[in-house]
């Protein structure tokens, strides 16, 4: 893995992207405090831009660019830029979620701007391909600046998840859950559900193992424990685990990663006893009030997929539902 010290490795002018109003500067962040900080100052942050989880793909292999891009030195995006390396060749670039503005609603010109820096730096036939799914809503409006940045559409297969603002408070996200959500919370507690939440190793791997055993018995690919392990490692007071207990036992599990002032939900577990238990219900609605205590201002549900019927369950939360762009790619 290879981190770089902070400096200035390219510039774009207003007259190439569309008439921004300054010129981009792209700067290079190794810090992990200051990384941190500008993720907290994006209002819609994802977690795949987040230190920890570049920590976990570094795992994996990939070279690690952590950049904030500035207009006239004004701080105005950052991004994760993953490169694959093999034999000291780079064969290809990738940004997933990203970039994160930080003004929640930049300019069009400024958008341009930004896509048009990053696509200079990493996405050019002598730097190999950058394959992006931006942190755009999907649309005409976004194709329209991609186009004009300089990127084509790849395929529209995107990202596609739902978000819950926990500063209405306690009260209001209790009401706000669908009253089918509710009653399954209410029959967990009576039949004697216990919630054990820990930051510690072993609880961690308990996850870990029945992460990769729910994933070769159920036949699907996810983030591995390399990547998870790596994440947690590079930020372990940023991961917790959910547990609830039956007479002592843990029935079921989910883990939750925090990344600024937000959160999402990454891996989960249920034995039979935990879904006889309807451990989901009871385990998300912990874990809403739990962040919210934490100071967290919203929860990521941690990606929708049509007719599956995890969705549907997910969907009983009532998270404000949202779709990107899809992937995009220069060359």
């Amino acid at each position: 893995m290879t981190y770089d010290v902070a400096s200035t490795v390219t510039t774009v002018s207003p007259a190439k992207t569309g008439g921004a109003s300054a010129a981009i500067t792209t700067e290079l962040v190794a810090d992990k405090a200051r990384w941190d900080n500008l993720v907290a100052s994006c209002p819609a942050p994802h977690l795949p831009q987040g230190f920890a989880y570049g920590e976990g793909k570094a795992a994996k292999g990939w070279t690690i660019r952590r950049v904030l891009l500035l207009a006239a030195g004004k701080p105005v995006a950052i991004a994760t830029v993953l490169e694959l390396r093999r034999f000291g060749l780079r064969l290809l670039n990738r940004i997933n979620r990203g970039p994160l503005f930080l003004d929640p609603t930049p300019d069009a010109a400024t958008v341009v701007a930004v896509y048009a820096a990053l696509r200079r730096r990493w996405g050019r036939i002598w730097t190999a391909p950058l394959l992006i799914a931006p942190a755009l809503p999907q649309g005409p409006a976004s194709d329209t600046l991609l186009r004009r940045a300089g990127y084509r559409l790849r395929h529209r297969r995107s990202w596609q998840s739902g978000r819950i603002d926990l500063t209405v408070g306690e009260d209001a996200l209790w009401a706000g859950l669908a009253s089918t959500f509710r009653n399954r919370v209410r029959h967990a507690e009576k039949a004697g559900a216990e919630l054990r939440i820990a930051d510690d190793d072993e609880t961690y791997e308990w996850m870990l193992a029945r992460h990769a055993e729910n994933m070769a018995e159920r036949g699907f690919s996810a983030a591995d424990p390399t990547l998870l392990r790596a994440l947690r490692d590079s930020a372990p007071d940023a991961v917790s685990v959910f547990q609830l207990l039956h007479q002592g036992q843990p029935v079921a599990g989910m883990s939750v990663v925090r990344f600024g002032t937000h959160a999402e939900y990454h891996v989960g577990w249920f034995g039979p006893e935990g879904r006889k238990l309807n451990a989901g219900n009871f385990l998300m609605w912990q874990i809403l009030s739990e962040m919210h205590r934490r100071g967290v201002k919203s929860f990521d549900v941690g990606g929708l997929k049509p007719g599956d019927g995890y969705t549907r369950f997910k969907r009983t939360m009532k998270p404000v539902e949202y779709q990107l762009a899809g992937e995009w790619m220069s060359w």
